[in-house]
């Protein structure tokens, strides 16, 4: 094989091992041994890490690409609609156009490290980036925060918001008014009724929804169960139960609004896991024994781009950092 034609060769496959890697990575699955083989995946040659840099700025220009993704979804219903009414097959090209379609769809749908708004944050009504923060007027008597990586649509009726669906992320919701009407979140399949001139915090992740009770009363409605919340008390519902009513603390709680995190006692895994939200890239840690270690610290957002250093001094780890953001600890 020439020398030309195998150095293409070679890029491609390092280019798809790249894709590989990101896939794997993003997946939400990714183990501190997967972490510990990209590690040495890319500490074969520069030439790994910057075919993973390359993918990573593909799959970040395919962000501006909804809009023609949108409009490709739209030729292909057409073209279903013709084959449907017996018309010509899709030609080899149109096909191969389609697959270039879908894997722009997959990277729109689910956004690999939240480089950019998957499509559903792109349609809601409010959305945050990761680290913004907003205030949310909605009139009424009605005023939502909006921690980071928070997306959520409005329900109306004649004009009047009537509810607010949370879709992920992290919000408090404050009725300001003495004569405002109660206000509902609906998150996780369930419902939180917030009384007039009460307060709650909601947070809807991947573990369920937590609400804290912040002034007046909170009510849970989740499927046919229900939990009635006081000033600083917690529960958490999901996967099909609604959890015991528990003692808050609500320096904790309120400590984004602040632009703090604290944490008192957690793993480190779930100090990373937490830092993530609001830091661009990832931080992984590819060591069990560091991701056990128990954390008492109190972090300014401020300082999220020290973050990995600042856990270096404390505990001694080895810190890779990678393009695109990304960090191992180990």
């Amino acid at each position: 094989m020439p020398i030309l034609d195998h150095m293409a060769h070679r890029r491609a496959a390092l280019h798809k091992e790249a894709q590989h890697w990101l896939l794997r990575l993003t997946s939400g699955a990714a183990t501190a041994q997967d972490a510990r083989a990209f590690e040495h995946w890319c500490g074969q040659s520069a030439a790994h890490v910057e075919a993973f840099a390359e993918t990573r700025r593909l799959w970040e220009n395919l962000g501006p690409a909804t809009q023609a993704w949108l409009a490709s979804e739209r030729t292909r219903s057409a073209v279903e609609a013709q084959r449907a009414a017996g018309r010509p097959r899709m030609s080899r090209r149109a096909f191969l156009g389609a697959a270039v379609a879908a894997s722009a769809a997959l990277v729109v749908v689910h956004p690999p490290l939240q480089l950019w708004p998957s499509l559903s944050d792109m349609a809601a009504d409010y959305r945050t980036a990761t680290g913004e923060q907003r205030e949310v007027d909605l009139g009424q008597g009605i005023v939502v925060q909006m921690n980071t990586q928070t997306t959520m649509n409005l329900r109306k009726s004649n004009g009047q918001v009537t509810g607010i669906d949370l879709l992920s992320g992290e919000i408090q919701i404050k009725a300001t008014a003495p004569d405002t009407r109660p206000m509902s979140v609906f998150a996780g399949g369930g419902r939180i009724d917030v009384s007039t001139m009460g307060k709650c915090n909601v947070r809807c992740d991947d573990a369920g929804v937590q609400v804290t009770g912040l002034d007046g009363t909170t009510t849970l409605r989740y499927q046919g169960q229900t939990a009635v919340l006081k000033t600083a008390q917690r529960a958490e519902f999901g996967n099909g139960s609604v959890g015991q009513v528990m003692p808050a603390d609500l320096e904790v709680t309120m400590a984004w609004r602040r632009r703090v995190l604290i944490f008192d006692g957690q793993s480190l895994a779930d100090v990373v896991r937490e830092i993530n939200r609001y830091r661009p890239g990832k931080i992984i840690l590819a060591n069990d024994d560091l991701a056990a270690r128990k954390v008492q610290a109190r972090f300014s957002l401020n300082q999220l781009a020290d973050v990995a250093a600042l856990i270096q001094d404390a505990y001694g780890a080895k810190v890779t950092s990678l393009p695109g953001g990304i960090v191992i600890l180990s």
